[in-house]
């Protein structure tokens, strides 16, 4: 006899996986192989160096995002009624389950460090988390085959098709992916609550009471074609929206872009391209690291078996070892990642008073200064995060189905919110430049540069 299974989880409470057919399915993807791998990769990566309570890991938030597209799967099965597609929303709901099974360690970070490598060797090749996703997903691991055992190969597919779009093609993969997704609404409250941080509330519930399914027009070339099911705010929710909008765009410069968080990263990427050039070179044993570690063979064969060894602990025990390295460079940047000593930050947005014309002479005389010998390229690292708090989106499809539409007060007629709220209609994009300083002797030099640039 089937029973319920329960998660206890610190946002959401109680996510319980019920007795239905589907459901039961659902949860037995969780003990695969590599949806527990995600137990091992923290959703905010080095944020713990700067909150200790960010703890946390891609399943939890993997299993919320999983219980956020349910609820508003069954918003959708309300409103829509009878033409609601019961298939076209497991499709989404298993989606938004296994979305972050593609993460490699400390996430974004790594990414970005793998990206740096393969520009370092000369070689163009894209592979985001969402390509390594749909990888696992379609190919023969434990979680593809049970997705194929229990739905069937074209299901399967369908999963890893939806996970791999740009923008949403209906309103089920909305709620997998959108400006108002079961992700979004999920890793904003948890990495709130984790990190104590008190900027980015906003009222869920109110939200959710004020969710209505609407019918959009969508066109090509000024011309409209066709109508699709979206999900739309009624207008008592405008400023529930607001704060949505408005406390996303506060996580990322009180979270996402902490100083401190992105001068560790920028470090794993040094250590990685040092790492990754030596091995690829043949001298993985003058670093210390043997053949057999998981991040030598990652480095090496790039495939899917080895990318699914790696977590964050596999990259911590890989740092243990390059503290001992014989390159001076790589056992530096492992003890002081290791150690939290992290590179200082110089905000050199704020010194040039965000003069993108100076930070571009900035950047141009840092590199001169590390050309000529002046700086090592391991003195400075540089960093310009940005963030687009509302993307402003057309009504061509598919894009129409990615804005937060809302009804006026007293009108029947939904709008864009960056229209209807003055709030979001004056939210520009944001970016800071940073440079990243090895020791005192190093943020002389920047401040020297940054002096005759005033």
């Amino acid at each position: 006899m089937q029973k319920s299974q329960r998660v206890r989880d610190p946002v959401h409470d109680l996510i319980v996986f019920d007795t239905s057919d589907f459901e039961q399915k659902i949860w037995y993807f969780l003990n695969s192989r590599e949806f527990q791998r995600l137990r091992r990769i923290k959703q905010l990566g080095f944020s713990e160096l700067v909150y200790p309570g960010a703890t946390h890991s891609r399943l939890a938030h993997s299993l919320g995002v999983f219980h956020t597209a349910r609820q508003l799967s069954g918003l959708v099965r309300d409103r829509l009624g009878g033409k609601y597609d019961n298939d076209r929303a497991k499709i989404a709901q298993a989606a938004a389950l296994v979305h972050d099974v593609g993460h490699g360690p400390f996430s974004h970070a790594f990414e970005e460090a793998v990206k740096q490598l393969d520009k370092d060797r000369g070689e163009k090749r894209e592979h985001r988390h969402e390509m390594w996703t749909a990888e696992i997903i379609r190919g023969n691991t434990e979680l593809g085959d049970r997705i194929r055992d229990r739905f069937g190969s074209d299901f399967r597919e369908q999963v890893a098709q939806l996970l791999l779009q740009d923008t949403p093609t209906d309103i089920y993969s909305a709620i997998v992916s959108s400006q108002f997704d079961a992700d979004r609404l999920d890793y904003v409250r948890r990495d709130r609550m984790m990190t104590g941080a008190q900027s980015g509330g906003f009222d869920y519930s109110w939200l959710l009471a004020n969710l209505e399914v609407a019918k959009v027009t969508i066109a090509t070339d000024d011309e409209e074609y066709a109508e699709v099911d979206s999900l739309v705010l009624g207008s008592k929710a405008l400023q529930a929206a607001e704060a949505y909008v408005l406390g996303l765009f506060q996580m990322y410069f009180t979270v996402y872009f902490h100083k401190s968080t992105r001068s560790a990263e920028k470090m794993l990427t040094a250590i990685f391209r040092k790492l990754g050039n030596f091995v690829l070179d043949g001298k993985a044993e003058q670093i210390g690291l043997e053949e057999e570690s998981p991040v030598v063979k990652f480095v090496k064969e790039r495939s899917l078996d080895s990318y699914i060894e790696l977590d964050d602990s596999v990259v911590w025990s890989a740092l243990r070892t390059l503290t001992k390295s014989t390159d001076e460079g790589l056992a530096m940047l492992s003890t002081r990642l290791l150690d939290r000593r992290l590179y200082q930050a110089i905000d050199v947005s704020a010194h040039l008073s965000a003069n993108e014309g100076q930070v571009a002479n900035f950047r141009k005389q840092l590199k001169a200064a590390k050309e000529a010998g002046h700086i090592a390229a391991d003195e400075v690292f540089e960093d310009q995060p940005k963030r687009n708090p509302y993307k402003r989106r057309g009504y061509d499809t598919p894009e129409a189905l990615s804005r937060v539409l809302i009804y006026p007060p007293g009108g029947d007629k939904y709008d864009d919110l960056a229209t209807m709220s003055d709030v979001v209609k004056s939210l520009n994009e944001k970016k800071i430049f940073r440079a990243y300083a090895k020791d005192d002797r190093a943020k002389k030099k920047i401040m020297e540069i940054l002096e005759e640039l005033k």
